[in-house]
């Protein structure tokens, strides 16, 4: 087995001061991403008002603006909580952080997932946002295994259940949730390798700050 595997499977080992650690590059993160996801969601609002009212039907309208009116609260909601809540070293990391980081997370990955399953079901797009979605969490957040593994397989589920309650055939089902987990492996794939990557640059600067303190006892 190697490095990597070996991470892989046991990374939920990690001491609370890594744990802080990473959680403290999530919530740096998440500062710059929900100013990015309120762009995103003020674009979709505008498209939804601008575009989408004159071309479709009122249904369709009111199923998009909702949903993307619910984007734009939540990224407010989010952004107005992380800028309250940032702090200036690791050690003032909070549990209520890791969490908070967990359900910007999963809003991500479900929204991302219902816009997709709306637009495939009304325009006969794709589930391009979903894939969007997936790999937007696995370049940025860096969670354990478990954490984000839980996250994909509750998205995985929540397509599914979104499908069936729109009315999708079960062979539509079937391909749809196949490519949305291809997409999920690999965004896991990706995840953990950021994170191996990270945790090996943290016990690289761990080691190098205690080399410096048998050298420098006094500092």
């Amino acid at each position: 087995m190697t490095n990597f595997q070996k991470f892989l499977f046991y990374s939920q080992n990690l001491s609370e001061e890594f744990i802080k650690k990473l959680c403290f590059i999530n919530n740096i993160r998440s500062k710059y991403l929900t100013i990015f996801l309120i762009i995103c969601s003020l674009a979709f609002t505008f498209y939804d008002i601008s575009i989408l009212q004159k071309v479709s039907e009122n249904m369709v309208f009111l199923i998009h603006f909702k949903t993307d009116i619910i984007f734009l609260v939540f990224s407010f909601v989010f952004a107005l909580y992380i800028y309250f809540n940032q702090v200036k070293t690791y050690k003032n990391i909070q549990k209520h952080h890791r969490y908070i980081h967990g359900i910007i997370s999963l809003f991500i990955l479900f929204w991302s997932v219902y816009k997709s399953i709306i637009l495939i079901k009304y325009s006969g797009s794709n589930y391009h946002i979903a894939a969007v979605g997936l790999l937007v969490t696995s370049f940025l957040y860096l969670f354990p295994t478990m954490v984000y593994m839980i996250q994909v397989s509750f998205t995985l589920l929540f397509a599914t259940v979104v499908s069936l309650i729109y009315n999708f055939t079960f062979n539509e089902i079937i391909k749809d949730i196949l490519f949305i987990f291809i997409i999920s492996c690999l965004s896991i794939i990706i995840s953990r390798y950021i994170f191996y990557l990270q945790v090996k640059i943290l016990y690289k600067e761990s080691e190098v700050n205690r080399y410096k303190k048998k050298i420098n006892p006094s500092n």
